[in-house]
């Protein structure tokens, strides 16, 4: 009989899972750049919503999926879903050391740092500036991206490595480079310039390996959950209070 740990790093099932979500994710995301160009989107808060359900309706539905139909339904043995008090640590060491990162990166491409921020206007203080400024990019996004890309992307990629016959390292290694890379090109698509295209994409990948390698080593998600917020809010936040 197959035991759990098994059962839940079920590489082709993993795969399978992960690749649908990404794919349906990218999809999406297209389709809704090309009701921007159109000019279809006309309510500002419409836009802003659906920016963020295309990608986080297909990354928690494949992680669900996985964990319902495939795992043992339980987040925290299926993707590493649990915290430490010493994933506050090394999360926000992380997220404060990419962010510095980036802002290099930023200051290399664009001549100023912060060009890649965002734009949040003038500030209306009610429940949809909270969730839209605040909530979704700092707390809710960095949580859905981590739980796919961290949990369900790096363990099934690591299963697959390892079902071809790699060694545990290797396998980690190897997961953690598809993770990264697939977290950096899911952030490039409607990138508007070569230089945004080069800053982005070295910003992303670079978190996305540090987080990667945190949640290996680990073997929980805690830690990059906390890293991802660090790294969202140091430019939000800014934002907010200036």
């Amino acid at each position: 009989m197959t035991s759990a740990p098994d059962r839940v790093s079920g590489p082709r099932s993993g795969l399978g899972v992960a690749a649908a979500g990404l794919l349906a994710a990218v999809v999406l995301v297209i389709l809704l750049n090309g009701l921007y160009i159109r000019g279809s989107l006309v309510d500002p808060q419409l836009a802003v919503l659906l920016s963020y359900l295309v990608v986080w309706v297909p990354f928690v539905g494949a992680v669900l999926t996985f964990c319902f139909a495939f795992g043992s339904r339980s987040l925290a043995r299926d993707i590493g879903l649990r915290f430490r008090p010493l994933d506050l640590l090394w999360g926000l060491t992380l997220g404060v050391i990419a962010r510095v990162l980036a802002t290099v990166l930023e200051i290399a491409g664009y001549g100023q740092m912060g060009s890649a921020g965002a734009t949040l206007g003038e500030p209306a203080r009610d429940l949809w500036w909270l969730f839209a400024v605040i909530l979704a990019p700092a707390l809710l996004a960095p949580l859905i991206e981590e739980v796919f890309f961290r949990g369900l992307v790096l363990r099934a990629v690591t299963g697959a490595s390892a079902a071809n016959g790699a060694n545990r390292r290797l396998a980690l290694g190897i997961a953690v480079v598809v993770s990264a890379a697939t977290f950096a090109l899911i952030h490039l698509i409607g990138v508007g310039s070569p230089t945004a295209a080069l800053v982005v994409g070295l910003s992303t990948l670079l978190f996305g390996l540090g987080a990667g390698a945190l949640a290996a080593v680990t073997g929980r998600i805690g830690g990059a959950i906390v890293a991802h917020v660090a790294f969202n809010a140091l430019v939000v936040l800014p934002a907010v209070l200036g």
